[in-house]
């Protein structure tokens, strides 16, 4: 035993000469192997070892005396323990979560912090070959991916996992020639927990089966585990060419047509996850949706988890927060008049207006984005601040010619999640000024003015 793992650990370069160990020991026959055999290899391969032990408060008086097993194990061994107790049951209900997964977050996060307190490099936990067949079998039944079929793996992070080179049989078998006690977990046999039932019904008829059922599997774990890497490599190169982050948002080009159906759908799903910030409730069937765009027109879009939305654009698929609360302000209207100073606190406008008469012949015309000239004479009526309505237009030349804003958006390919909030100056009969852009040709200052309408906008984002 203890060479099949010093042989593994040194394969996946899970321990270096020097570091110290922090191993997870609940006191059952799996933790007490993995501890006894780093306590064996400890000494030979110039490591040391601590102990964390984690009391779930589930099983009652079984639970202290597993706790205080642990304990005396480590004093007559003089190994550093640490235990901690905590109300697994009471935690997942108030975090909506299942027992098993209550106990499991709890159980790592006290992993985390007992690692910091003895100052250990690594966390030894002692998942073996059946448990990566189970968790194999688990992602199958509920659906998975190539990384579902990776089992367990042998390292990830600072968490080692000695024991993934044996199985149960064997475990239990080193367990008896050391003559070496452990706790027994009632729960472990009950069927209610879908990994208890794989566990007790499912593996044994497969290795009724075939008697290498588990060893196979693990293999099979091993090389998918090699595809994994060698798609998420090309996936992180995809990304490099296909993907542009800005402002929170995340862009995925038109390049993306050119990568792989597999890359395709795993740069999209990254995208996802990382503006979600979690990949739960992220399916296939959302990666699916949202790949579809690219065969779509502008301005498609699909609702995603996360109050998150992909919209196709000009460039590609962009992938953002569904911003309703704008939405809502921008339905609003503000009405413009000269000389008054108007404030849109929640898109974080201030607008200036002043009217400037006589001699203008030597004056020069602004050409800044947001602050414009008009021919206030030319104004029909009052003046509104708004956003595009469904007949929208303005004057485009000396002949009076119209252009709808749509066609002109359109034209001047303004992303549709732009096209929404563009705010518009209109006087009562049509746009005077795409604010961001231009001005009707009816309203321009010519040699003939004779009062000139000076509007300046100051701050906002939202042509950004």
């Amino acid at each position: 035993m203890q060479k099949k793992v010093l042989e593994f650990m040194e394969q996946h370069h899970m321990i270096k000469e020097g570091e110290r160990i922090l191993v997870a020991v609940s006191g059952g026959a799996d933790s007490m192997c993995l501890l006894l055999v780093l306590f064996q290899l400890c000494i030979t391969q110039k490591f040391e070892i601590c102990v964390v032990h984690v009391e779930h408060g589930i099983r009652g008086k079984g639970s202290e005396e597993d706790a205080q097993f642990v304990e005396n194990f480590c004093k007559i061994h003089k190994i550093p323990c640490k235990v901690y107790h905590c109300k697994a049951e009471k935690y997942a209900k108030e975090h909506k979560m299942t027992v098993e997964e209550g106990a499991r977050e709890l159980r790592y996060g006290y992993f985390k912090e007992a690692a910091k307190e003895f100052s250990a490099d690594k966390i030894a936990v002692a998942h073996h070959q059946n448990d990566s067949a189970e968790t194999m079998l688990f992602h199958l039944a509920r659906g998975t991916d190539l990384k579902g079929l990776c089992g367990i793996l042998p390292v990830r992070e600072n968490v080692i996992r000695p024991l993934l080179c044996v199985e149960r049989r064997e475990i239990e078998a080193y367990l008896k020639e050391q003559g070496q006690a452990y706790c027994m977990d009632e729960t472990n046999k009950e069927l209610e927990y879908s990994r208890n039932r794989i566990r007790h019904q499912v593996l044994p008829e497969l290795v009724q089966i075939n008697q290498q059922a588990i060893g196979h599997m693990n293999q099979v774990a091993e090389k998918a585990q090699e595809l994994e890497e060698l798609v998420e490599q090309l996936t992180r190169e995809a990304w490099e060419r296909c993907v542009c982050e800005k402002d929170n948002d995340i862009l995925v080009s038109e390049r993306l047509r050119k990568e792989k159906y597999l890359i395709q759908k795993k740069v999209l799903y990254q995208a996802i996850t990382r503006r979600a910030g979690s990949s739960k409730d992220i399916s296939n069937v959302h990666i699916c949706q949202v790949l579809e765009l690219l065969e779509k027109q502008v301005g498609k879009k699909v609702n995603l988890p996360y109050e998150l939305e992909a919209e196709r654009t000009y460039e590609g698929i962009l992938i953002h927060k569904i911003q309703e609360d704008v939405e809502k302000i921008l339905q609003n209207t503000w009405e413009v008049v000269p000389g008054e100073f108007v404030e849109i606190p929640e898109l974080g406008y201030c607008i200036h207006t002043r009217i400037i008469e006589g001699n203008i012949q030597n004056q020069e015309i602004p050409q800044k984005m947001y602050t414009k000239w008009l021919d206030y004479d030319k104004i029909k009526g009052s003046m509104h601040l708004r956003t595009r309505r469904e007949k929208d237009y303005f004057i485009i030349n000396t002949r009076g010619e119209r252009k709808k804003l749509k066609k002109y958006l359109i034209d001047e390919k303004v992303p549709c999640k732009q096209r929404e909030k563009i705010l518009l100056l209109a006087d009562e009969e049509h746009l005077v000024w795409v604010i961001g852009h231009r001005i009707g040709e009816d309203v321009k200052v010519t040699e003939h003015t004779k009062r000139i309408l000076e509007i300046q906008i100051d701050g906002g984002n939202i042509h950004e």
